[in-house]
């Protein structure tokens, strides 16, 4: 069975493409409906496809910083490890100095609420003041506390701002877009923005497949067992221009999915693709 198949959105100019499937016997003779008394379709029907990444990856900053360098392209070839955005250190030292100044800050506001809840508590003992003025004066050492224990972890995040200086790749494939330009501040508040690029892996390259599930049910039971079937069963890929891919596909065992209100199974097919199609 062909398959007419859309590029995928990362990088420009995307190709579209045929999928082409048929059983191995038609390539391999000793594999397929021949070895089993039946044969191969001649003419072996079309069903439309979509080829996507294999796998995707998004770089995103989970911590506030200004981006000081950008190092891809759209379309580029990244492999995981690679440095992608760097950050601004000199200005990260100076957000833990004041993180860190905040802290002394907050601990001599609590020492100050201390002695006023302690002064609160002897006037009350002499009945000068009101027990309401004494709980105010315990509610405003709570948020002192509170505030010198918000102002550490700000300092924690500081100093794990400084120790990540850069932003990686974590898988080998094409990255998008750029979401910021150099020079941009990110915070943890605007998490959109924070979305940085987005890594496609397309070797190998996936394509979904939709077929009648009648169909697919007859090539299923051709074979003694479902993985049997899924590696007797090649797959092809065919371009606009008629060229046909030189290398096969297969189903990625356990990524089906049937639709009952259409009948039909759609099935990923993975292409191995080292020459980044």
């Amino acid at each position: 069975a062909a398959v007419r198949a859309m590029r995928p959105r990362w990088g420009s100019g995307w190709r579209r493409a045929f999928l082409a499937m048929a059983a191995s016997a038609l390539v391999f003779p000793t594999f397929g409906f021949s070895a089993l008394g039946q044969t191969a379709p001649a003419d072996p029907p079309v069903f439309a496809a979509r080829l996507m990444a294999s796998e995707e990856a998004e770089i995103a900053a989970r911590i506030d910083g200004r981006v000081s360098r950008i190092n891809f392209v759209p379309g580029q070839i990244v492999k995981k490890g690679d440095v992608l955005i760097e950050f601004d250190q000199k200005f990260r030292n100076l957000s833990l100095a004041a993180a860190q100044a905040k802290v002394k800050t907050a601990e001599a506001q609590l020492k100050l609420a201390d002695a006023k809840l302690r002064n609160a508590q002897t006037l009350r003992t002499r009945n000068v003041n009101s027990e309401v003025q004494l709980l105010e004066a315990q509610a405003q050492r709570d948020i002192a506390a509170a505030a010198v224990e918000e102002a550490k972890v700000n300092v924690q995040t500081a100093q794990l701002q400084l120790d990540q200086p850069t932003l990686k790749a974590g898988i080998d494939g094409i990255i998008s877009r750029a979401q910021v330009r150099e020079g941009a501040y990110l915070t943890l508040q605007a998490m959109d923005v924070n979305r940085l690029a987005l890594i496609s892996r397309i070797n190998p390259i996936h394509a979904a497949v939709e077929v009648p599930f009648e169909w697919f049910q007859q090539r299923r039971k051709a074979f003694a067992s479902r993985d049997e079937a899924l590696s007797m069963l090649s797959y092809t890929l065919v371009l606009p221009n008629g060229e046909k891919y030189p290398l096969s596909g297969r189903i990625v065992a356990g990524a089906g999915e049937f639709d009952p209100a259409t009948q039909r199974m759609t099935v990923n097919v993975e292409f191995a693709n080292p020459e980044y199609l």
